[in-house]
């Protein structure tokens, strides 16, 4: 395959436009277009097809776009690390989800870091669903997130602690420092977060497991972080991993709703490419103090 081509095609399909991606190029949009055509004539697909002003990509460019992404983010990865060969530093990219990188890997970090002072962290945050993409298209060397269901044929995933989650209230609700069933809790108004977030898969399972109907959404808002702030205000109840209220609950700003014969718990992973080991100095000493709590 002709990478110099595959390289054209790839900023092209990130811009959605010949034009930009040869003014960004420095090429002209002829020799872009001729440069398309070669790597379509090449694979014997078509690749783009026209929307007004700009390209859209057809199935089979989809799929070459996002193995292009892979290959030259990859590139840039052995050109980091050969880099960091010479220097004798150590990189350690990572993306992660909310909860981990809030309430769990700030201690780790640190300590590594002071084991390890040479040692450059780059974080990324983001949903499930982007960090895993950032660990196969190699722009990431770590994945963290908190979710039930796992798997993916590229990925590897090791489980390294169980997360308590518990629905919250302010100390004023009713059901504030209350026991109650989950068909009693179903009738209160909840806040929810957004659509794809783990906490509200998790909340949907909850209820679906038990039989029960879901709660009405009283509010639907993305972060945990504004989810607590409205119920610390006095609105509503949210399901929350029981380690980021601790402090809230103990000041009574915050109060836990017990639920009956119910125990919600998630899982943190870390997730890491099935092709290679990378780091497994940090590995090791995730493993280690994680199996040592």
């Amino acid at each position: 395959m002709n990478l110099h081509a595959l390289r054209i095609f790839t900023k092209v399909a990130d811009l959605g436009s010949i034009t930009a991606a040869a003014n960004e190029l420095r090429l002209s949009q002829p020799a872009v277009t001729i440069q398309i055509r070669n790597l379509e004539k090449e694979l014997g697909l078509q690749l783009t097809k026209s929307k007004g002003r700009g390209i859209q990509l057809t199935e089979e460019g989809r799929f070459v776009y996002e193995q292009g992404q892979r290959l030259f983010h990859l590139e840039a990865e052995i050109e980091d690390k050969l880099k960091a060969f010479v220097a004798k530093e150590e990189k350690i990219h990572i993306a992660t989800s909310y909860i981990p990188i809030n309430y769990v890997l700030p201690e780790y970090i640190a300590n590594y870091k002071l084991m390890y002072p040479g040692v450059e962290f780059y974080v990324s945050l983001g949903n499930v669903k982007s960090v895993e993409d950032k660990i196969r298209n190699y722009e990431a060397d770590f994945g963290f997130v908190v979710q039930s269901n796992i798997g993916h044929e590229d990925l590897y995933f090791e489980k390294l602690m169980e997360i308590e989650f518990a629905f919250i209230a302010h100390p004023s609700h009713p059901l504030a420092n209350q026991s109650v069933s989950l068909s009693a809790l179903s009738k209160e108004e909840l806040i929810y977060r957004e659509k794809g977030s783990s906490t509200r898969d998790l909340l949907e399972a909850v209820f679906y497991a038990q039989n029960c109907p879901l709660p009405k959404i009283g509010l639907q808002m993305q972060g945990l972080f504004e989810s607590l702030k409205a119920v610390e205000a006095g609105y509503g109840i949210v399901l929350a991993p029981l380690l980021s209220v601790t402090n809230s609950i103990e000041t009574r700003k915050l109060a836990p709703i017990f639920i009956k014969n119910v125990e919600i718990k998630q899982s943190l992973f870390i997730c890491t490419r099935k092709s290679e080991l990378t780091n497994p100095k940090f590995v090791s000493y995730l493993q280690e103090h994680f199996i040592s709590q």
